[in-house]
């Protein structure tokens, strides 16, 4: 399931922004705007160097705000990749119009569906891979490798920062796959004990991410004991207990992660672990709020539709079942497997004529 953050480019920045702060716990309101500042700023020199030699750039929606002053480069407007970041097509199209040399994309869901296609696509190379995002160069550039220690400390002088570094850029390894590169910038970043929480929360999702649900749920409990606000280790935890068969403090982690951050990550997880608990209510209630979520933040609902349809159908409620799959179907951003699945969930709840 993904979600993607999008809105007017001034507020859409301080969302994307959000998802690239490296530390997970709650800090005071002073210590958030701070972190804000450094995200911005680290943002701000990532776009800054992937421009610069650039005629043509692809950026995600509300990255155009953050451009250097007096750029050469061309680079589509908000609405125009806002339309293609979840949709292959439509940015095909615009790079027929545009002829981009490269693609910035940042971490998270918001790229996730563009990011995972550039990947398996013989045209691009990924070439560059930071805490910021991912960057894509036309194929015949030589692809990104993970520094050594070596390279790492000459890259990032100072320990603290580069502990940081090295933590964030494995994060977003994870996603694509790269679990060995991710495991050594991890092994890396050890060498200096800083952000140990933050560490271990990786390595955790990392577990996850291979299938190991046990070691992932040791680890997320390691993190926790470090930093019990670790957002990561946090929905490592839920995800690791449903996982491992216990879905009933899976799905009380669920709520208490929901009364202190109510989004649509935690809610999402409230109602995958309502599931596997049996509180079909819990599900299709958690599921309600993620749908009001996605609209308020217009966000593409479809697969969260889908999803709130077919707990409707396992409730036996089908006139509501019908209505969520059938506003989902509508949804532009669904994938003919998904399509495919809800008509045949219509043709089976629809009364016979």
């Amino acid at each position: 399931m993904k979600f993607i953050h999008s809105s007017q480019a001034g507020v859409l920045c301080i969302v994307l922004l959000s998802g690239l702060f490296l530390d997970a716990c709650r800090p005071s309101d002073k210590g958030r705007s701070q972190d804000q500042a450094r995200a911005t700023a680290s943002l701000r020199t990532a776009l800054d160097e992937a421009v610069r030699g650039s005629k043509a750039i692809f950026l995600p929606p509300g990255c155009q705000a953050l451009l250097p002053k007096g750029i050469s480069a061309k680079f589509p407007s908000t609405a125009e990749s806002a339309e293609s970041v979840s949709n292959p097509s439509s940015f095909h199209a615009l790079n027929r119009e545009y002829r981009f040399d490269r693609v910035f994309l940042l971490p998270g869901s918001l790229c996730a569906s563009l990011r995972d296609h550039l990947l398996e696509s013989p045209v691009w190379i990924l070439s560059k891979v930071s805490p910021e995002g991912y960057l894509f160069r036309a194929s015949g550039n030589a692809p990104w490798r993970a520094p050594d220690c070596d390279e790492a400390a000459r890259m990032i002088p100072d320990p603290n920062e580069r502990s940081l570094w090295l933590i964030g850029t494995a994060m977003n390894l994870i996603p694509i796959g790269h679990g060995e590169e991710a495991s050594k910038l991890l092994e890396l970043a050890s060498c200096w004990r800083s952000h140990e929480s933050q560490r271990l929360a990786e390595l955790a999702s990392l577990e996850a991410f291979m299938g190991h649900w046990e070691k992932a749920l040791d680890l997320a409990g390691q993190a926790l004991r470090g930093d019990r606000n670790n957002r990561t280790a946090r929905t490592v935890m839920i995800r690791a207990e449903i996982e491992t068969g216990h879905p009933d403090s899976a799905e009380e982690r669920a709520k208490e992660f929901v009364h202190a951050s109510p989004d649509a990550e935690s809610f999402f997880l409230l109602a995958r672990s309502a599931n596997a608990s049996g509180d079909h209510a819990g599900e299709i209630e958690a599921l309600k709020h993620l749908v009001l979520i996605a609209k308020e933040q217009r966000q593409p609902v479809g697969a969260s539709l889908l999803y709130l349809g077919q707990a409707l159908a396992r409730d036996g409620q089908r006139g509501e079942a019908l209505r969520a799959l059938e506003e989902s179907e509508r949804a532009p951003e669904l994938t003919d497997t998904q399509r495919r699945l809800i008509r045949q969930l219509r043709d089976h709840l629809a009364p016979a004529s």
